[in-house]
């Protein structure tokens, strides 16, 4: 933090020396002055053009006349070169004073290329998913955490209803709850847990699978929509070391609800 800087800061760069003198006599250098507004980094970049300079103090000068009459007599008496000698801002000096636009560019840039690469990494997954056929179940209970969600699920099932999928959602990478989302033959069943404590139910609630209008799915996040418009958005926490059904939930559960999906009761038929 201390590296950061704010306000105008000005620099003065002399060209050559000249006859001209200061105030107190002092000789002086024809030069250039630039201005830099930084708000932590450089935010613009100001050529306040032609001064005259102090070589023995760099932070001080006298501005340059308005009146070119005077500017004239100064070149006529040999104090001044006549022409003026060119001058052009360092490249450098250019990234200083737009040094926060370039680092805004790059976090933009770089931001861009990772959501990019997701997108592109979802859609890929996606093409080879839907070359799998749509799995009914039931799944897999091989971890302590696949059957702890097929245990707190079991109770609340109804006669004749049983489990096609099942998956643990986290609504909130940081957050104190995680969602175990089941999906049976009749019901989506959700119960929310507290996270440190998988086998301790806050909560759950349910609807129809009837209900269900659409389903969508990017980067692990199952998104189902329900016939009064409402979204069910639940963000499939990544891998299978701990439950082994987040990628047949994420593949299939989509596809079944889909509105290209077979629709009506011939897909309840097929899926049911």
């Amino acid at each position: 933090m201390a590296n950061l800087r704010y306000g105008w800061s000005e620099k003065i760069e002399c060209i050559q020396p000249v006859g001209v003198k200061g105030a107190n006599g002092e000789s002086l250098c024809l030069a250039y002055k630039t201005g830099k507004y930084f708000v932590g980094a450089g935010v613009y970049l100001r050529d306040d053009g032609y001064v005259l300079g102090d070589p023995a103090a760099a932070d001080r000068f006298y501005r340059w006349p308005d009146d070119a009459t005077q500017v004239k007599g100064w070149q006529a008496q040999g104090l001044l070169p006549d022409p003026l000698p060119g001058y052009s801002v360092p490249a450098s000096e250019y990234l200083a004073g737009y040094s926060l636009w370039i680092i805004v560019g790059v976090f933009v840039a770089v931001f861009g290329s990772i959501i990019g690469g997701r997108k592109l990494a979802t859609k890929r997954r996606q093409a080879l998913d839907a070359q799998v056929p749509i799995s009914l179940g039931p799944p897999k209970l091989l971890t302590d955490g696949d059957r702890l969600i097929h245990s707190a699920a079991t109770p609340l099932l109804q006669p004749s209803e049983v489990i096609q999928h099942q998956a643990f959602a986290v609504p909130e990478p940081a957050g104190a709850v995680g969602m175990m989302v089941v999906l049976t033959n009749l019901r989506v069943l959700v119960m929310v847990v507290d996270r440190p404590n998988l086998g301790a139910v806050l909560s759950s609630y349910s609807y129809l699978r009837s209900e269900l209008v659409d389903a969508r799915e990017g980067s692990y996040e199952v998104t189902l929509v329900l016939a009064d418009g409402s979204k069910r958005a639940y963000p499939v926490v990544r891998g299978e070391e701990e439950f082994s059904n987040q990628r047949a939930f994420v593949r299939d559960v989509p596809r079944m609800f889909a509105k290209k999906a077979v629709s009506g009761d011939a897909a309840m038929r097929a899926l049911g």
